[in-house]
């Protein structure tokens, strides 16, 4: 039996987290059933108790697992991994990415210029020894690769793009969900939107103000005859939402969906929708695994990261922007204008990822 040990932010029930862990035991379970897959979390109250001597290989796991607040590349998810190494356990990094940053920084890495990581040189060996020892280590996108490449992770690291990649509307479950509305199918044009709350830690700090944007926003859009479509990918994010259903007009072309769907379900839904908006990042990931365009607040690092990766910047409004309201009306003509160039080039990266991101797999999880 080989045993597998997946590290991520597991538990919590927050869908993105959740999906990427289901996706790796999918792709595992084709490799047979000589493969075991445990997990664990990874936070240090959780991780500190989990000893790695049973496995043949660590993985860390989809999400912005790598750092933490206050830390770009979190100590303590070194040592453990670093540990594992010592022990002569194999390791290897999944689409793993960075977040926390500035916004400030985000211009800075782009133009190629440093930014203040505040590290000592120990920690710094250690995280090339890391990335040089991973039997695979892929990252989410350029911008957490242009942060590991000023810790001193050159050579050893490479895009492979977020776990999510893997979600196909076409695979999983082919039964058609119980839908909330009929017109879910029906209706001409429809919007799924995605809010919630990431307690003002966003860019801008402004949680509210972008809530009124937002709502302004698809007043405009129910007056333009769309079917409204609110979803949740996490149960602390419903009350947001049911904040967010207050401020809209013609509620009765406004769907409020209270249920916490799986990943397959919710791209059953969504995919006849001309587009959505979200906060969250993975619920953008459902949206393009269901063939749909998106319009991504980008409300942390990795969202950028994210946007960066499929270089769909025309996509993203930033939540410390001004006039988030006007922009995702702007936004919303452009995608119904360019919608067929803009799913030509998610498709062109959904393949070029997809095929990276199951390079392990086709590999034997190199064990």
């Amino acid at each position: 039996m080989k045993k597998v040990l997946y590290i991520g932010w597991i538990g919590y029930k927050n869908l993105g987290d959740e999906l990427m862990y289901d996706l790796f035991k999918e792709y595992t379970n084709k490799l047979g059933d000589t493969y075991q897959v445990d997990f664990a979390n990874i936070e240090y109250r959780y991780l500190k108790n989990v000893s790695p001597g049973s496995y043949d290989l660590i993985v860390l796991g989809g999400g912005s697992i790598l750092g933490g607040y206050k830390h770009y590349v979190h100590p303590f998810v070194i040592d453990f991994l670093h540990n594992c190494l010592a022990l002569g356990k194999k390791i290897m990094i999944w689409g793993t990415g960075i977040d926390w940053l500035p916004k400030n920084d985000i211009g800075r890495l782009n133009s190629n210029k440093e930014i203040y990581v505040p590290v000592t040189n120990h920690l710094l060996s250690k995280i090339e020894h890391v990335f040089k020892k991973s039997v695979w280590a892929g990252v989410r996108g350029p911008l957490t690769l242009k942060v590991l490449e000023q810790y001193g992770v050159d050579k050893h690291a490479f895009i492979s793009g977020d776990p999510a990649f893997l979600l196909d509307h076409q695979s999983g479950a082919q039964a058609d969900p119980l839908l909330p509305d009929s017109r879910l199918t029906t209706h001409e044009k429809i919007v799924g939107v995605n809010w919630g709350t990431s307690y003002n830690y966003i860019y801008g700090q402004n949680e509210s103000l972008v809530e009124d944007e937002l709502a302004a926003a698809l007043n405009h859009l129910l007056e333009k005859g769309y079917l409204i479509y609110l979803y949740s990918v996490w149960k602390t994010d419903l009350a947001p939402i049911e904040q967010l259903y207050s401020k809209l007009i013609k509620k009765e072309n406004v769907i409020f969906d209270k249920v916490l769907r799986r990943q397959n379900e919710l791209m059953r839904i969504i995919k006849n929708f001309t587009f959505t908006i979200n906060l969250k990042l993975h619920a953008n990931f459902i949206s393009l695994g269901a063939d749909v365009p998106f319009i991504a607040l980008g409300y942390r690092f990795k969202v950028f990261d994210f946007i960066q990766s499929i270089h769909l910047e025309n996509c993203i409004i930033g939540t410390d922007e001004k006039s988030i309201g006007s922009k995702i009306i702007g936004k919303e003509a452009m995608i119904v204008q360019n919608k067929h160039d803009i799913l030509a080039k998610i498709n062109h990266y959904k393949d070029l990822y997809r095929n990276k991101i199951k390079e392990p797999f086709e590999n034997g999880l190199y064990i």
